[in-house]
């Protein structure tokens, strides 16, 4: 039985004459739907008070849930709203259901400013969109709710077979050394080889805004990311040797110009690598500290083009002692410009010279040119992107058993890649990838003369 106040709600709602009576039963089931009448007409409280009665009688009434999860927030109570949204998520028969319920219990949390939930449960609603229309709208949303979120995450990955996994040499037996003198062989260690295998890596990342206005904005990140390896040759090389990770802080600040922007980064890394020990054929912990300071300016310099330069410090802390400490110094430029088209075309330019401390091995010079080239809008069902450079690298003083004259050790790099979307394809708002990345090597050390051809699917996050 209910009260006398949601009885003579009901009545006026069901248009009955048997307004004089004290009490009238009314079906709950009917009360459920009174009360969605009720939201819908635009009166939440009302709806509200007769969707609670409803669940006093009825806690698992998924109809007079929903109206709580729609009310509630209205009136001021969204962690009311998120709780019965989510109940009524798992109470959900079909998918457009579970769409509804997804759908208002994100609202909700946005109403909390739990933003990351949200997230979470716009991604539940991706799963189950009735039809494109509703999912381009539930994505819209996700990217709104996205910016509105001083913590952000970002998730991707890839699996990528490759013929040389380890960056090895082309060479089977010896590494030669052009020399005045002639030809100079030298052996190379299993490891230093080609192998082929699949590579398979992992990233995540978290960035919390902790300081904004309308001229600045300052954050805080973390990074990972994981790479293992699985040799195919058959070699006594154990897996884990070519298995890395890598970890990182940074916190970064951007200021807003009348021409475009500056940002400042200051970021502490750990990478973390493998050594075999070929005696055993086991291998070793080793790592080395990544401090890095950075500076960067973006402005236009045309209508549709962006100019980018960056100036960045790094010291190189290395755990094995016969590495010791590195220096290193990295400037580039950068242009890009977006054609009438809406196709955008770039290009990179950078200097990066680094001098080993404890091993005059890594003290070089590299100069790199990159181009890229990406396509608006789909063609067909993917989207494409192309890129392509150039890489020059000297080591004036390497040392192969011994010191190379004439200039050292000098390498010659192309490489080339194409990126392949499928923005039709997507689950909880991620969608696959296809990269396909090829690279040629050529050395006065036939070591580092190195071909590598891979393809990979990834996984990114549309938002």
């Amino acid at each position: 039985m209910l009260n006398s106040k949601i009885i003579a709600i009901l009545l006026a709602l069901c248009g009955t004459a048997a307004v004089a009576q004290d009490s009238v039963q009314v079906p709950i089931d009917q009360a459920a739907s009174i009360a969605a009448q009720a939201l819908r007409g635009g009166d939440p409280a009302l709806a509200l008070q007769i969707a609670e009665a409803v669940l006093s009688q009825r806690p698992d009434d998924r109809t007079a849930l929903i109206v709580v999860a729609a009310a509630a927030p209205q009136l001021g109570d969204a962690e009311k709203g998120r709780r019965a949204g989510a109940r009524a998520w798992y109470l959900s028969q079909s998918d457009v259901q579970k769409y509804e319920a997804a759908r208002l219990t994100a609202l909700a949390a946005t109403n909390e400013e739990r933003f990351t939930l949200s997230t979470f449960w716009l991604r539940r609603a991706l799963t189950v969109a009735p039809n494109e229309e509703e999912r381009a709208r539930t994505l819209k949303d996700a990217r709104i709710v996205r910016q509105r979120n001083p913590l952000a995450f970002q998730v991707s990955g890839s699996l990528v077979p490759s013929n040389n996994i380890n960056g090895g040499a082309d060479e089977q037996s010896d590494a030669v050394v052009d020399t005045p003198f002639g030809e100079t062989d030298e052996t190379l260690s299993p490891d230093s080889l080609a192998l082929e295998g699949w590579r398979a890596s992992l990233s995540f990342g978290a960035q919390y805004r902790f300081q904004e206005n309308q001229n600045s904005r300052t954050t805080a990140g973390l990074r990972s990311q994981l790479a293992r390896a699985y040799v195919t040759d058959d070699v006594s090389i154990p897996d884990d040797a070519f298995d890395t990770a890598y970890y990182e802080l940074s916190l970064t600040h951007d200021r807003a110009l009348e021409n475009g922007t500056v940002s400042v980064t200051a970021s502490r890394g750990l990478f973390e690598y493998r050594d075999l020990d070929f005696d055993a054929w086991t291998t070793d912990y080793e790592n080395y500290d990544i401090w890095r300071l950075g500076i960067s300016r973006q402005f236009s310099v045309a209508e549709r083009t962006l100019l980018s330069l960056s100036a960045r410090r790094e010291w190189l802390e290395y755990l094995e002692p016969g590495i010791g400490d590195v220096d290193r110094v990295n400037l580039t430029a950068g242009i890009t410009h977006q054609l009438p088209s809406g196709d955008r075309v770039g290009a990179t330019l950078s200097v990066t010279d680094s001098e080993g401390r404890d091993n005059a091995n890594y003290t070089s010079r590299d100069h790199a040119l990159g181009l890229n080239y990406g396509v608006a809008e789909p063609l067909g069902p993917v989207s494409i992107s192309v890129g392509g450079g150039l890489r020059w690298s000297d080591y004036p003083d390497y040392r192969f058993g011994f010191t190379i004259p004439e200039g050292g050790r000098q390498d010659t790099t192309i490489s080339s890649n194409i990126n392949i979307g499928f923005p039709d394809i997507s689950y909880a708002g991620f969608t696959p990838g296809l990269r396909i990345d090829a690279s040629a090597t050529e050395s006065n050390v036939s070591r580092f003369d190195r071909t590598t051809v891979s393809v990979g699917l990834t996984i990114t996050s549309q938002f």
